[in-house]
């Protein structure tokens, strides 16, 4: 929040930061002072960091939006779980890279509950179902364990 401002008290600039303000300009003002301000507060926030990186995955017609942390498929929104979404992002951030199970279960489940190498399996055909065309792409490599390659 960065109020921009007649009122130019010392009190009116404190009211403004304990209610949650970034920055505090009071008029006048110039807009090269402004945007640099912004920049600064983005920066100092993250945001501006958070903003140029990539939010969205596009593999064809598929789009995994990292930020709504949902899955599209020629832009009908398709439902999966928590656990589905996070294997399908961490195959898709590093195609043709091979997920041991155990890669999986460190990653996606964090040592939450005790999970069973057969529930990565269980998971993954669930999530290939539910992407069809695509499910294609989430490729099985014997004794070595997931990855994701798509043309």
């Amino acid at each position: 929040i960065i109020f921009l401002t007649a009122k130019d008290t010392e009190n009116d600039m404190l009211t403004g930061f304990n209610i949650g303000g970034d920055d505090y300009i009071s008029k006048p003002f110039s807009i090269k002072e402004v945007t640099a301000r912004v920049k600064a507060v983005l920066k100092r926030t993250g945001s501006l960091n958070a903003a140029n990186k990539k939010q969205v995955i596009d593999i064809g017609e598929m789009h995994i939006d990292l930020s709504t942390k949902c899955v599209s498929i020629h832009d009908r929104l398709i439902p999966i779980t928590k656990k589905e979404f996070e294997i399908l992002n961490m195959l898709a951030q590093s195609p043709g890279k091979i997920f041991s199970r155990e890669d999986i279960l460190a990653k996606v489940w964090h040592d939450e509950v005790y999970v069973l190498d057969r529930t990565i399996d269980v998971n993954i055909t669930r999530l290939r179902k539910k992407i069809g065309e695509y499910g294609a792409c989430i490729v099985t490599r014997l004794g070595y364990g997931y990855c994701f390659e798509c043309e």
